[in-house]
C-alpha cells in the first residue's frame, strides 16, 4: 500500500470509528473539486442514510469529532453535507519522502500485475512502406505502456509483427519489376540482379520503396483483371518460396528493416522479440487444413471462412479464391507460435489501430474453437489524421517520420540557439533533440486513446502551454534552483518541515503525493494519458511554486524544507516523464 492509499485509508477508518462502527470504504474518500474547499472531502449521503440522520447534522457531528486528535487529519470542516480535510503538511512530506527514498528510481511502483506474465505486441509497420505520423501513435504509446506495466510488476515482454509478405509487397514488387519492362511470367535469377542494380543506391530506402507502393496503387486503380492477376501471380509466388521473388523480396526487405531500426532506437521502442508475417505462411496452410478437416472452418463461394453470424462477428475470411492467405490466417499461426516461444504467458496484448477491432475479436472467437484458452486481446486506440482528412500510404498523403522528427529537430534547435547564444554546438544539439522527443511524444500521449489525434504540425512544435517541453522547463527550474542553493538532489525525511505551511506548497506536495496512486490507475485502465495529464498539473503547480514561494532566502529551518520539497518534486515529475519516455535538458 503507497503513501497515499495509506492516507485515504486512514481517514476511512477514523470516519467510521467516528460514526459508531459503521463502514467507509476507501473509495468514499475523494478529492474535491477544487483545492479551496480542502484536500479530502466526504460525503455523508449513505452513511447518514445507514444511521438515519440528516446529512448536513452528521457531517458536522463527524467534524466536530476528527478535528485536532490526529496526526494525519489537520482540520476537518463541515460543509453542508460534506466533511472537507485539511492533511497535516509536515507529516506528509516526511511520508512521501520516506517512500520516494525507499522505492528510488522506482517510485510510483505496485503491485497491481505483479503475478501476471504479458506478451505485448506492438510497433508493427509493414515493410515495404515509409514510417510516417500514423505510426507514430502507435510506437509511442506502445513503449510507454511497456514502462508503465512493468512500474506495476508484471512480466511484460514487448514483441512486433511485421507485415513484410502481404499483398502490398506483391504490388510493389510488381510495380518495381514491371516499371522496367521484365514481364512478370518471365522473371527469373537472370533478372533479378537487373532489377535490383537499376536503383541508385542512395535509393535504397522505405521511402523509394513506398513510392513505388504508391505507384502500384495508382496504376491498379484501372481495375484490369490482368494487372490484378499479375499482382496475384507474384503474391503465390511470394508465398511459394520462387526463388527469383524471394530474392527480390529479402533484398528490398532488407532496405526497410535497417531504416526500421533506426527509428525503433530512437524513439526508444525496445522489441525482444520481431515475428514475421513470412514466419507464419506455411504453417498457416497447414492450420487452415486442420480447421477444415474439423469443420471448424468451411468454403463459401471459393474462399475458406469460418461462420461466427451466431456470436455477431460475421464471417472471418481466411483464405482466398486464389489460394492466397489473408491476414487472419496468418495471425492464427502467430497465435500457436507465441504460445510455444513462452508458454507461461498469462496473456497476449496487441496494440492496434480501433477499425482492426472486429478482426481480433474474431480472432479471440476462432482460438477459442481451436481449444486455446490464453487471453489473446488487443489494445485499441484511434487514428492520427490531418487536417484536411486522414493520412494513407496508397494515396502518397502521409507526413514521414523522417519529415516530421526534422521539422520539429530543426525547430527545437533554432530556438534553443537564439536562446543560449553562448552554448556549444553539442549542448545546443543535445538540448533540442531532447525539446523534439518530448514534443513528439507528448503530442501523442496527452490525449486518451479513443480520441482522434488531429495532427497539426504547428501545434506540435509549439513549446509553451499543454506541451513536453512546457512540462521539461518545470523540471529545469526546479534544477536551477537546486544549483543556485549548491545541494545535490540528495532527500531527506528526517527533517524539520513544520515551516511548509503555504498554499503553493501544499498543492505541489499534495500532487506530488497522488504520483503512485496515478502510476497504479494508469496501469489499470492502460492509458498513459493519465500520467501525461498529472505530469502536465504537477507542472502548473511548480510554476505557481517557483512564481510564489522564495526558497533561497527563506529562513534557513524554512529554506531546508522547503529546498527538499524542490528535490522531491524535481524527482518525482522526472520519474512521471520517464513513464512516457521523455528526457529532460539540464537547461532549457
Amino acid at each position: 500500500m503507497n503513501t497515499w492509499e495509506a492516507i485515504l485509508s486512514h481517514v476511512a477508518r477514523r470516519l467510521s470509528e467516528a460514526a459508531g462502527g459503521v463502514p467507509v470504504q476507501t473509495s468514499e474518500v475523494v478529492i474535491p473539486p477544487t483545492a479551496d474547499v480542502g484536500d479530502l472531502a466526504f460525503g455523508c449521503f449513505k452513511l447518514a442514510k445507514i444511521l438515519k440522520k440528516n446529512p448536513a447534522e452528521l457531517a458536522t457531528q463527524l467534524a466536530e469529532t476528527l478535528t485536532g486528535t490526529d496526526v494525519t487529519i489537520a482540520s476537518a470542516v463541515a460543509a453542508g453535507p460534506y466533511v472537507n480535510f485539511r492533511l497535516h503538511l509536515p507529516s506528509l512530506m516526511q511520508r512521501v519522502t520516506a517512500e520516494a527514498l525507499l522505492q528510488g528510481e522506482a517510485y510510483g511502483q505496485n503491485d497491481l500485475r505483479t503475478s501476471e506474465t504479458i506478451l505485448f505486441e506492438y510497433a508493427n509497420p509493414n515493410t515495404h512502406k515509409e514510417i510516417h505520423v500514423g505510426h507514430l501513435r502507435n510506437f509511442i504509446l506502445g513503449a510507454s505502456l511497456v514502462r508503465i506495466l512493468r512500474r506495476s510488476g508484471a512480466t511484460v515482454i514487448p514483441v512486433s509483427y511485421i507485415n513484410d509478405i502481404g499483398t502490398h509487397v506483391a504490388k510493389c514488387l510488381w510495380q518495381l519489376v514491371t516499371s522496367r519492362g521484365i514481364s512478370v511470367v518471365r522473371f527469373g535469377m537472370e533478372q533479378v540482379h537487373t532489377v535490383i542494380d537499376a536503383v541508385p543506391l542512395e535509393k535504397h530506402t522505405a521511402r523509394y520503396l513506398g513510392q513505388i507502393y504508391a505507384d502500384a496503387t495508382k496504376a491498379l486503380e484501372e481495375k484490369s483483371e490482368e494487372k490484378m492477376a499479375q499482382v496475384s501471380a507474384v503474391h503465390a509466388a511470394l508465398e511459394r518460396h520462387d526463388p527469383a521473388w524471394e530474392m527480390l523480396w529479402r533484398e528490398t526487405k532488407r532496405w526497410c528493416m535497417d531504416e526500421m531500426v533506426h527509428i525503433f532506437d530512437e524513439l526508444g521502442v525496445r522489441i525482444e522479440r520481431q515475428f514475421f508475417d513470412s514466419e507464419c505462411v506455411d504453417r498457416a496452410h497447414v492450420i487452415l487444413n486442420q480447421l477444415e478437416t474439423k469443420g471448424i472452418a468451411k468454403m463459401s463461394q471459393g474462399a475458406l471462412v469460418i461462420d461466427m453470424e451466431t456470436e455477431k462477428l460475421g464471417f472471418m475470411l481466411l483464405r482466398k479464391s486464389d489460394g492466397s492467405l489473408l491476414y487472419a490466417a496468418k495471425d492464427l499461426a502467430l497465435a500457436e507460435m507465441k504460445l510455444h516461444e513462452y508458454p507461461h504467458l498469462d496473456q497476449s496484448l496487441v496494440l492496434v489501430d480501433v477499425r482492426q477491432a472486429l478482426n481480433f475479436r474474431q480472432l479471440a472467437e476462432a482460438l477459442k474453437r481451436m481449444g486455446i484458452h490464453q487471453t489473446f486481446g488487443y489494445l485499441g486506440y484511434e487514428l492520427v489524421t490531418l487536417p484536411d482528412g486522414t493520412m494513407s500510404s496508397r494515396k502518397g498523403n502521409i507526413i514521414t517520420f523522417h519529415t516530421f522528427r526534422d521539422t520539429v529537430n530543426e525547430q527545437a534547435k533554432t530556438t534553443t540557439a537564439q536562446r543560449h547564444p553562448d552554448w556549444n554546438e553539442g549542448k545546443v544539439e543535445y538540448t533540442a533533440w531532447c525539446l523534439a522527443q518530448a514534443g513528439m511524444k507528448y503530442g501523442m500521449l496527452k490525449q486518451d486513446p479513443e480520441k482522434i489525434i488531429t495532427f497539426d504540425i504547428q501545434a506540435a512544435l509549439a513549446f509553451d502551454g499543454d506541451t513536453g517541453p512546457y512540462i521539461q522547463y518545470a523540471v529545469t527550474r526546479l534544477g536551477s534552483i537546486l544549483k543556485k542553493a549548491k545541494v545535490k538532489d540528495y532527500l531527506q525525511s528526517d527533517l524539520d518541515f513544520s515551516g511548509l505551511n503555504e498554499r503553493a506548497e501544499r498543492a505541489l506536495l499534495l500532487r506530488v503525493a497522488h504520483f503512485s496512486d496515478i502510476c497504479q490507475r494508469a496501469s489499470r485502465e492502460m492509458k498513459p494519458s493519465i500520467i501525461s495529464q498529472w505530469c502536465f498539473a504537477l507542472a502548473q503547480d511548480v510554476h505557481a511554486f517557483y512564481r510564489d514561494i522564495p526558497v533561497l532566502d527563506a529562513a534557513f529551518g524554512v529554506k531546508q524544507a522547503r529546498l527538499q520539497l524542490v528535490i522531491l518534486a524535481r524527482l518525482t515529475l522526472i520519474q512521471g516523464l520517464d513513464l512516457l519516455g521523455i528526457a529532460v535538458p539540464e537547461e532549457m
